[in-house]
C-alpha cells in the first residue's frame, strides 16, 4: 500500500470503519433487541441524523447535550444545525409535538447512530449505536419497574450473562444542596464521590446525617433494602425512599437472576434525569452496557427510558454466520434458495472458473453445489 493509499484510509480520531463479521453481528444484534421492545408494545420510530440546532438542543434532554454536539450550516437555509448525540432528545420532541395526540402511556423504540465531540474513559469511539425503548406519560413504581425488566429482556435476548444493575436516586442531590453555599456544595459533592464519610462528618448542614444514612445503605440487594427499610425518615424522603424500594422489589421479583446494587446518591452521567435511573453492567464486559432513567421531554411531559450502547456488545450467539458455506458454480437462484432453506449460506461462481474446487476454498467454502447435492469440500 502506498503512502497516499494510507492516507486516504485515515480517519478522524474516535471513528472507524465496523467490518464484516462485526457489522453482521451488529445489525443482527441491533434488530433482534428491537423485536423483543416490539413484542412489548413499542412503536418503532426513526427520527434524523441531523435537525435545527435551536430544535435539538432545545428545552427538556436537549439542554444539556450542547457540549456533546457537533453542528454544521445547512447551505439551504442558511440556520445552523446539528448532528444528534442522543437520540432520547429527539424521542421527547416527537412525543411532545407530532406524537402528542396520542393516548398516554407512549411506548417508542429507537435504533440509530448518534456522533459525539468526545468519547468516554471507557470508550473512545466518538460515533456510536444507540438502541432504546421510552415509556412516557406517566410515573409510577409499575413503569420505572417495566423499562428496567424489558432493558434487560432485551439484553439477554443477545445472550448477555453476568448481569449487575445499579440503581440511583440521582436527583436527592440537587434536593439536599440546593441551599448551601457553591463552595460547601462543592466540599459535599467531592465526599460523596469519593465514599469519604470521614471528611463529610466534618461539613455540617441540614441533611448531612441523612446523605450519611443513605451512603451508608449503598451495596447489594439484600444488604442495602434491609438497611433502608429500617432508617427513619420523614415526609418527602420517606416518600421517595417507599417508591425506591417498591421499584427495586418488582425488579426482583420478576428477574431473580440478576444482581442488583443499590446506591440512591450516585449520579454521575445523569445529565438530564429527574427521577429514578440506573446503569446496566456484565461482568464479562467493559463498562456501562445501557443506562436509562426518568426525565422530562420537551413540553415537560414526564417519561422514563433505556439506551443500549451496541459497540460494547459482544454476542457469542449462533447466527447466519456460523452456517456452513456453499459455492454454487452458477448462477441460480432456485438452487440457491433450496440450499438456503437446509441451514446453509451460498455463495455463487462465474461459471467460467476452470478449477471450481479451488475457486470455493478460495471463497472459504466448506461445501460444493455438485449433481443438484451438497458435497463436502475436501482439503
Amino acid at each position: 500500500m502506498t503512502g497516499s493509499q494510507i492516507q486516504k484510509g485515515l480517519l478522524p480520531a474516535g471513528l472507524s470503519d465496523i467490518l464484516y463479521p462485526k457489522a453482521q453481528f451488529q445489525a443482527k444484534k441491533v434488530e433482534n433487541l428491537l423485536d423483543v421492545f416490539s413484542n412489548y408494545g413499542y412503536l418503532r420510530v426513526k427520527p434524523p441524523l441531523v435537525e435545527y440546532e435551536e430544535t435539538l438542543l432545545s428545552d427538556g434532554p436537549g439542554t444539556v447535550l450542547k457540549d456533546s454536539t457537533f453542528r454544521i450550516m445547512d447551505p439551504l437555509s442558511q440556520k445552523m444545525m446539528a448532528l444528534r448525540s442522543d437520540v432520547t432528545a429527539q424521542i421527547s420532541r416527537i412525543a411532545s409535538t407530532r406524537l402528542s395526540h396520542l393516548v398516554r402511556p407512549l411506548r417508542l423504540s429507537y435504533s440509530g447512530d448518534v456522533l459525539r465531540v468526545k468519547g468516554d474513559s471507557f470508550n473512545t469511539e466518538r460515533q456510536k449505536t444507540q438502541v432504546g425503548a421510552e415509556l412516557i406519560g406517566l410515573e409510577n413504581e409499575f413503569c420505572d419497574a417495566e423499562i428496567i425488566l424489558i432493558c434487560l429482556k432485551a439484553l439477554k435476548s443477545i445472550n448477555i450473562e453476568n448481569i449487575t444493575i445499579d440503581i440511583n436516586l440521582p436527583f436527592l442531590r440537587e434536593y439536599f444542596l440546593k441551599d448551601l453555599s457553591s463552595s460547601l456544595k462543592e466540599d459535599v459533592n467531592k465526599a460523596i464521590d469519593l465514599r469519604d464519610k470521614k471528611s463529610l462528618k466534618k461539613l455540617k448542614f441540614k441533611y448531612s446525617k441523612i446523605i450519611l444514612d443513605l451512603m451508608e445503605s449503598s451495596g447489594d440487594y439484600s444488604f442495602a433494602t434491609n438497611f433502608l427499610r429500617k432508617l427513619k425518615l420523614e415526609g418527602f424522603i420517606n416518600d421517595v425512599r417507599d417508591y425506591y424500594l417498591r421499584v427495586i422489589d418488582i425488579v426482583d421479583k420478576n428477574d431473580s437472576s440478576i444482581k442488583i446494587s443499590i446506591d440512591p446518591l450516585e449520579n454521575r452521567g445523569f445529565n438530564y434525569h429527574t427521577g429514578l435511573s440506573f446503569t446496566i453492567f456484565s461482568e464479562n464486559l467493559k463498562g456501562e452496557i445501557a443506562k436509562g432513567g426518568r426525565y422530562k421531554t420537551l413540553n415537560a411531559e414526564t417519561a422514563i427510558g433505556c439506551t443500549i450502547y451496541t459497540e460494547k456488545i459482544y454476542s457469542d450467539s449462533k447466527s447466519s454466520l456460523d452456517k456452513s458455506l456453499v459455492y454454487v458454480p452458477y448462477l441460480n437462484i432456485n438452487d440457491a434458495d433450496q440450499i438456503i432453506s437446509k441451514g446453509y449460506r451460498v455463495i455463487f461462481g462465474n461459471n467460467l472458473t476452470p478449477d471450481l474446487k479451488k475457486d470455493a476454498f478460495n471463497l472459504k467454502c466448506q461445501f460444493i453445489w455438485e449433481n443438484k447435492k451438497i458435497v463436502k469440500l475436501e482439503t
